[in-house]
């Protein structure tokens, strides 16, 4: 996790973000608390006789962090290292930080302290700021030949931006007994059930989910994976058969930034929250990817397709991604 390289050592967490897992030889971590600009961190301190320098783990899940040094190190060369690492750690332990994120910067807005992951993309052509409406994370995408001080400007001038999308965004709603998610566009309360045998099914307008409560969000998560995937099945079938095209398989995966994509080689992939739109939003989202099958750019002749190959009303449908596709990101 640390900018340095270290072995894998004796840690409580299984793994940290980059997936190096735990070694025996180092012994049990005490507490020590780090405060700085109004921020707090904890962690988890011990030292190891295989560290060959000081390093840093982090768990997103159990919400740990735990620092390794050297058994000589002195603690005031630790303390300047956490310090270092302050904004990152507690970005990385909310599960901010990524692989591609080199660490976190802090920006000072309107008497707040916003947390933005600094991540140099070679892919990105321009700089841009991404808030996740799922998790309220912050990332500040710097494309190669853009210095850091650059890129640092251009979040403070846009923290205005990033304080008023985090205001807007509507809290998470879990898959938890008496929540409500809209299948389809339906409402739907989830129940939990552990009297009774089976998995998750459909009852008076309501999801009922049988077992062990700690399984529950899993097990909703499945079972709405699987009503998509029966929902898109024909649309995909009736509309690559309409273009003359072999329906190829297609994914699904839980996308912050896109409904549908295309590969050149024909390979389809869908966005798992088609789960919460309307029918016939879904039903475009699929007639915009089976069209690139055809024309694979946005030109003229690709959007006529499109159109053809919508049910409904096409600039209803990207209206409805427009104005309420943000919502459903907060599902789950």
């Amino acid at each position: 996790m640390s900018s340095r390289r270290i072995d894998p050592l004796s840690v409580q967490p299984p793994a940290d973000l980059f997936g190096n897992g735990p070694s025996p030889s180092a012994k049990d971590p005490q507490g020590l608390t780090f405060t700085e600009g109004g921020r707090r961190l904890e962690v988890q301190f011990q030292r190891s006789a295989r560290a060959r320098c000081t390093g840093m783990y982090v768990d997103p899940l159990a919400k740990t962090v735990t620092v390794v040094a050297p058994v000589l190190e002195p603690m005031a060369a630790v303390e300047r290292f956490v310090r270092r690492k302050l904004a990152w750690a507690l970005a990385a332990r909310e599960g901010l930080a990524t692989s591609r994120a080199t660490d976190a910067v802090d920006i000072a807005h309107a008497g707040e302290t916003l947390t933005v992951a600094y991540e140099p993309s070679a892919r990105a052509r321009r700089v841009a700021l991404r808030v996740d409406a799922r998790t309220g994370h912050v990332k500040l995408v710097v494309p190669p030949r853009m210095s850091r001080e650059q890129a640092l400007e251009f979040a403070q001038q846009n923290a205005a931006w990033i304080a008023t999308r985090l205001k807007r965004r509507q809290p998470p709603v879990p898959f938890a007994d008496g929540a409500v998610i809209p299948l389809f566009d339906v409402p739907h309360r989830i129940r939990h059930r552990s009297d009774a045998r089976g998995t998750v099914w459909i009852e008076n307008g309501e999801i009922h989910v049988a077992g062990g409560v700690e399984h529950m969000s899993r097990r909703v998560g499945d079972w709405l994976t699987a009503r998509l995937r029966e929902h898109l099945q024909p649309l995909v079938r009736e509309k690559a058969a309409r273009i003359e095209r072999p329906a190829s398989p297609f994914s699904l995966r839980d996308t912050a930034t896109q409904w549908g994509s295309c590969s050149k080689s024909g390979a389809l992939c869908f966005s798992l929250r088609l789960a919460f739109a309307p029918s016939d939003v879904v039903d475009y989202v699929v007639a915009h990817e089976i069209a690139h099958l055809v024309h694979h750019n946005h030109s003229a002749r690709f959007w006529a397709l499109a159109a053809k190959l919508t049910a409904g009303d096409l600039a209803a449908c990207k209206a409805w991604l427009r104005h309420h596709g943000q919502s459903v990101m907060r599902y789950g």
